[in-house]
């Protein structure tokens, strides 16, 4: 995605959504099914369904800006978001969330976004209006407990990014980042699982703290040793365990 993308207005989704239905319901449980809130008691998860709606978010749509009060709190149920924070001459990309994640987390406290959030693959989420998720979370006191568990599980996952930068090397981070990506993204595959999201060199090189050379000479080397393939431009995971080994430097 050029980087600026994010910087386009896009009109929120439209507000008179159409009544929850059957499937609707249905494909809001499943979001919720493979979202950190999946272990809320029934009537919680119950409020969640009846607050939130189920949205297709096109790409390019901005969910969140950096500097401004977020107005959405969004999980994810595929589709892909890419997190950027915005410098005086460039972006910094900071992550990549995919299905089961939440996006907008700022709108919690209705603090300015640190970043800007915005689609880069078509999305489908579940979609909170701000203002009405932090009154529901004033009012259910399980659901203020799972909701800072994931926030703390955000935090420390940025830390650990921030640790293999500065501690791992580029194979090892490269691994991790494979993993990780198979963990959102990966679909069933002959050879085992593709990467369905369509990350080129070059995302993967400024998530992981490399260059676009780098990461095509190490992609290449993993395909030699059997651990991925790649298919028409998507990279296969052939072998789990090795890559994991790879991750933590074995």
């Amino acid at each position: 995605m050029d980087s600026h993308e994010g910087r386009e207005n896009h009109a929120a989704p439209e507000a008179t959504a159409p009544p929850v239905t059957a499937e609707t319901s249905d494909r809001g449980r499943l979001i919720l099914s493979r979202s950190p809130l999946r272990g809320l008691a029934t009537g919680s998860l119950d409020a969640l369904l009846e607050l939130g709606k189920v949205e297709r978010l096109p790409r390019r749509y901005r969910i969140a800006q950096q500097d401004e009060t977020a107005q959405l709190f969004v999980i994810l149920g595929s589709g892909r978001v890419k997190l950027e924070r915005m410098g005086a001459s460039h972006s910094f990309p900071l992550a990549h969330r995919g299905p089961g994640d939440i996006v907008g987390e700022s709108a919690i406290g209705g603090s300015p976004a640190q970043e800007n959030a915005v689609v880069v693959d078509d999305a489908e989420a579940l979609v909170f209006p701000a203002a009405s998720f932090r009154a529901l979370l004033g009012r259910d006191p399980a659901l203020q407990e799972a909701v800072s568990r994931t926030l703390l599980g955000i935090q420390r996952a940025t830390e650990e990014r921030l640790a293999s930068l500065l501690l791992r090397g580029v194979e090892a981070r490269l691994a991790g980042f494979l993993l990780d990506a198979d963990d959102r993204w990966g679909t069933e595959h002959a050879a085992g699982t593709v990467i369905a999201a369509p990350f080129t060199h070059a995302d993967i090189a400024l998530l992981i703290g490399s260059t676009r050379e780098t990461v095509t000479l190490q992609l290449g080397k993993l395909k030699r040793t059997g651990l991925i393939e790649l298919d028409r431009r998507r990279i296969v995971i052939r072998d789990r365990g090795g890559l994991a080994r790879r991750a933590e430097g074995s």
